[in-house]
């Protein structure tokens, strides 16, 4: 993302619908991987819904997030060029959010009917 974009997307509500912050192909391989293991191979396609339901539920663990700590005041951001966190942080949260949508992946395709071929939304 080039800076300016990245402005407007950190000022923006989160909404993982209209901005693309999750790779597609890597939640259906993982998914399928899932339901190799855990389905007997049974599904053999994901769906978009159930794409969408992985994108709301890391919605709802970022929102959680942004409203954990709030303040007494208006918050005061970081100016543009400082960074609270080092990039060794960034690179262990990076690897911890990759492990944590893999566990929402494997939950989805763990609580699949079992009916069809298509992986789809669960609730």
């Amino acid at each position: 993302m080039t800076n300016s974009t990245q402005a407007v997307a950190d000022e923006l509500p989160v909404d993982f619908a209209s901005l693309r912050y999750l790779n597609e192909t890597a939640i259906r391989e993982h998914a399928l991987d899932c339901s190799r293991k855990f389905r007997c191979n049974k599904f053999t396609r994901v769906g978009q819904d159930f794409i969408d339901e992985v994108n709301a539920d890391v919605e709802r663990i970022v929102r959680e997030l942004r409203g954990r700590f709030p303040t007494l005041h208006d918050a005061v951001e970081p100016t543009e060029n400082t960074s609270c966190a080092t990039g060794l942080f960034r690179d262990k949260l990076m690897r911890e959010m990759n492990r944590l949508i893999a566990r929402i992946i494997q939950n989805a395709v763990q609580r699949q009917p079992s009916c069809g071929k298509t992986l789809r939304r669960t609730r």
